[in-house]
């Protein structure tokens, strides 16, 4: 069996008038280059109306395989299953509408055949509304901040990666809009490349507050991933220390309260709130402690199973030894190239400890 060289994933939440023209668009822009390609079609929770529709907008002979959820899973998980299903040396997500630019497609194809392991598309210039473009920038910054991944829009629709990448990072769950974060954290070449931002869908409207809510969300969610999985007791300690040192300070306060004057005190204690708090407090602090203590121990026993590191080359043992090959790949986009920037915010090593919705 020829083996395929792309890998197109596509998820599919409602009816996609676009399709067809996707598939020839992107499928042209493919097959110019030489590549052997497919199409994987994700059907997150359609009804068989809508299934049969979307079985109609496929172009004749092309190569399309389909994977269908019974019910709404979502667009993450949709695209997790698209990657593991995956036969292509490489994969590329697309939005589910005519977003962005085909032709653009092959700034992405270059940047992974040049030695980057995962390409997030950056729309320049953006064409939706003013308020969804703030929203939008605050996002990223956020996540650059707190992650180290200078990526300006990680809610592009348009991602490519090696299907190695894969095999070694964890895209299940609802972790896949994640996915550059991850990468990065895990010690693989991550950067990005200009695309043409066509059009925006809905773009009369402005996101609800529920897209808004999600995006805080989504930062503390990251910010836990990135920072805490491995060191639980990093953050449930320092949390239930803050417990543990407002309940001391309150029951502190009562117990100089009571030796300044025990008599009025003794018989009003019962009564009052603070003392109630204070117990509180502690009480909650101990048991956030010890939620670190058990999360440890389920990491330290499970640590043989679990790897979130890479190995990027092998080294000779001696200088001037060629029997050892470099098992990394060590190109690099051309610096000249306005539409490519690189990022490599994480020192070369043998070993690595680093590991990342749509339109925001």
């Amino acid at each position: 069996m020829t083996s395929l060289d792309v890998s197109a994933v596509i998820a599919l939440l409602d009816e996609a008038p676009d399709l067809g023209e996707i598939i020839r668009q992107y499928g042209a822009e493919f097959s110019d280059r030489g590549l052997a390609y497919e199409f994987i079609l994700v059907l997150d929770g359609l009804g068989e109306e809508l299934t049969d529709r979307v079985r109609e907008q496929i172009p004749e002979g092309a190569p399309v395989r389909l994977a269908h959820f019974n019910q709404p899973f979502g667009e993450e998980r949709a695209l997790a299953v698209g990657y593991r299903n995956a036969r292509g040396r490489m994969i590329v997500s697309l939005p589910s509408y005519m977003q962005l630019d085909p032709g653009d497609i092959h700034h992405v194809i270059d940047a992974l055949e040049s030695g980057y392991d995962l390409v997030a598309g950056w729309r320049v210039p953006r064409v939706d509304p003013v308020l969804n473009r703030l929203q939008s920038w605050l996002y990223n910054r956020a996540m650059s901040a707190l992650t180290g991944v200078r990526l300006h829009d990680l809610n592009c629709g348009l991602t490519g990666l090696r299907r190695s990448l894969v095999d070694e990072v964890l895209v299940e769950g609802n972790v896949s809009r994640f996915l550059p974060v991850l990468a990065h954290r895990q010690g693989f070449k991550v950067g990005e490349v200009r695309v043409r931002h066509l059009r925006e869908k809905g773009r009369q409207g402005f996101f609800g507050l529920g897209v808004y809510v999600r995006r805080v969300l989504d930062v503390v969610a990251l910010l836990f991933i990135t920072r805490f999985t491995r060191k639980p007791l990093r953050f449930f300690g320092m949390a239930g220390g803050l417990f543990i040192a407002a309940g001391l300070s309150v029951c502190a306060w009562l117990l100089i309260d009571y030796l300044m004057d025990p008599d009025t005190v003794q018989q009003e204690l019962r009564n009052r709130a603070s003392l109630v708090i204070g117990m509180s407090l502690l009480v909650l602090g101990v048991q956030i402690f010890a939620l670190g203590l058990v999360g440890e121990i389920i990491i330290f026993t499970s640590a043989q199973n679990v790897r979130d590191y890479t190995v990027d080359r092998a080294f000779p043992a001696r200088a001037g030894d060629s029997s050892a090959a470099s098992a990394g790949n060590e190109a690099q986009l051309d610096e000249a190239d306005p539409t490519a920037i690189a990022h490599e915010d994480t020192p070369q090593a043998s070993t690595q400890d680093s590991r990342g919705e749509r339109p925001a």
